[in-house]
């Protein structure tokens, strides 16, 4: 059993992690990949669980851990865990607070509610494309008109995703395997190197460097395309949080 039981695998989750490795709480801390437990080196906290975990699998874990708190730090795009997080405690009774990142200014970009928009607005023309909608994405960008010779990618260095990119028939050539944060420089570089006309990314807020991408892109005169977050969400600041996981302490 647990006091808490944050979901991470983000900035957020880190930081929050951190946070609580610093508390007389008892607490897990839930990650899919290694990545995410790569991001937890010298931690207090008590577990960490790597893995990823369905509906079924996610309610069996909670009702034997039985936290007084469930907090939500999963990606803003990782809708289908989140929803399963979301209905998990509602079934069992949990509390849970969802952390949320700030909205960002989006003017000068074009936004895309969904990707098959996104995609169809792509084939316009044939200009050049460079994406940091990460691994998730590069199924759906397979879509895209000469994908091969269009669209390069850059994504976490991990075999798994960088096995399926070059499978699917992404060019080696313009496959980019790093961890950020990226400065704005380190931005403009690869931008300007890439001789792409068209910068593909999500709304990842700060955390997620995207002022630094915006205003890389917006120096070379790149067209920005943004895939909006699956929803407006409701949630908590970090701050918040640090709050309401103290209340646990007295």
């Amino acid at each position: 059993m647990y006091d808490l039981v944050l979901f991470g695998g983000t900035e957020e989750g880190r930081v929050l992690a951190e946070f609580l490795g610093t508390l007389p709480l008892s607490s897990c801390v839930c990650v899919a990949t290694g990545y995410g437990s790569a991001m937890l080196p010298g931690l207090r906290c008590p577990q960490v669980r790597q893995g990823r975990m369905d509906e079924a699998e996610m309610g069996e874990f909670l009702l034997r851990a039985a936290p007084k708190l469930v907090l939500d730090a999963t990606h803003p795009y990782a809708s289908a865990v989140r929803e399963n997080i979301r209905a998990v405690c509602s079934r069992l009774l949990l509390p849970c607070l969802r952390i949320v990142r700030p909205p960002q200014d989006l003017t000068g970009c074009r936004c895309f509610p969904s990707m098959p928009e996104l995609v169809e607005y792509l084939n316009h023309d044939e200009r050049q494309i460079f994406s940091t909608l990460g691994a998730k994405e590069m199924d759906a960008l397979t879509a895209v008109h000469n994908f091969r010779e269009r669209v390069s990618i850059r994504m976490l260095p991990s075999p798994e995703p960088l096995a399926r990119c070059l499978a699917l028939g992404y060019s080696q050539k313009r496959i980019i395997c790093m961890q950020g944060p990226f400065s704005q420089e380190l931005n403009r570089a690869m931008f300007r190197a890439s001789g792409c006309e068209i910068l593909v990314t999500k709304e990842s807020g700060s955390i997620g460097g995207f002022p630094e991408k915006v205003r890389a892109a917006a120096e070379l005169g790149m067209e920005c395309c943004v895939l909006l977050r699956p929803a407006q969400e409701q949630g908590v600041s970090v701050a918040a949080a640090k709050q309401k996981i103290l209340e646990l302490c007295t």
